[in-house]
């Protein structure tokens, strides 16, 4: 008798147990969906506007230019998601960011606007980024802003094949189709020198080798993520120079810039620390440049991102 109360008093905390579990796992709040799938092209969600976290990120720019951008001509733009021009709210959404941007923006600074120069065809189906070879109007209107000549040269599109994005496996059993990774080159291109601070090695402007390290065919543009990289144009008929503040969309347009300077240096804070940029650039050589922040809505309104 004692054998078997002992069993149902088993099988009763079993079954309290399982339904406790069940009770349990339904008051859990569920895992949120960042990426799905719209006119067959994955996106992410772009979230809420952060009004701390883009105050905290600006101060940060603002100290880099009091600190080390003395004497230069400096000028800031958004890249906006992709997913702005999907849902259709570039004039509301992108607009609200861009005004506490600029607000907070110190006065030395010259904001301008590039929403209008892409669409939604200029972005890859399968990730966030760009596509080179679609940025002329993007090149034109920078080029404008920041009183530079505007670009008349050639390009030859070459083509890597298939591109699978950072997008693609985000979502399971995707049957979006991949996109095609493309570049554009010339001689000017092909004749400047890469410096890679990180490597302190030399390197070219589409770096095969790393695509082929690496996996990701987007890291074909400058060689992929780099605290400092330094483009050299020693055929420019120009001795300009450009301090480019960039996440990886930097990448693949300033290869489009090198005509109208001698030098580009591309500053990633996302992997160094901005305090102390003057241990690796003499910025006191650069009296006179060209400076442009250049990020993406996503970077700009990210916590934590700049070091």
């Amino acid at each position: 008798m004692k054998k078997k109360i002992v069993m149902i008093i088993i099988i009763l905390l079993a079954i309290v147990s399982i339904i406790y579990a069940v009770l349990l796992k339904k008051e859990e709040p569920q895992e949120e969906v960042n990426y799905y799938v719209e006119d067959e092209a994955i996106y992410e969600k772009t979230g809420d506007i952060n009004e701390t976290v883009l105050e905290n990120n600006i101060e940060k720019i603002n100290a880099i230019c009091e600190k080390y951008l003395n004497n230069m001509n400096i000028f800031f733009s958004i890249i906006p998601d992709k997913e702005y021009y999907l849902k259709d709210c570039i004039s509301t959404e992108f607009s609200e960011l861009e005004n506490k941007v600029k607000s907070n923006l110190n006065e030395k600074v010259k904001y301008f606007n590039i929403s209008d120069t892409l669409s939604l065809n200029d972005f890859y189906k399968t990730d966030m980024h760009w596509k080179q070879e679609n940025l002329q109007d993007v090149v034109e209107k920078i080029e404008k802003e920041m009183n530079l000549n505007i670009s008349k040269i050639d390009y030859e599109e070459e083509s890597l094949g298939d591109f699978y994005g950072t997008y693609y496996k985000e979502i399971e059993n995707s049957n979006i189709e991949p996109d095609e990774l493309k570049y554009l080159n010339n001689s000017i291109v092909e004749n400047c020198k890469v410096y890679n601070s990180e490597t302190y090695k030399e390197e070219r402007v589409y770096n095969l080798d790393k695509v082929n390290e690496t996996r990701n065919k987007y890291d074909l543009f400058l060689s992929g993520a780099s605290s400092i990289i330094t483009i050299t144009n020693e055929i420019a008929k120009t001795d300009k120079r450009l301090i480019l503040f960039r996440d990886s969309f930097g990448s693949s347009i300033a290869p489009l810039l090198v005509e109208n300077y001698k030098e580009i240096v591309l500053i990633d804070i996302r992997y160094v620390n901005y305090t102390i940029l003057d241990n690796y650039i003499d910025f006191g050589k650069y009296k006179g440049a060209d400076v442009l922040f250049l990020y993406s809505s996503r970077v700009i309104n990210k916590s934590g991102i700049f070091r």
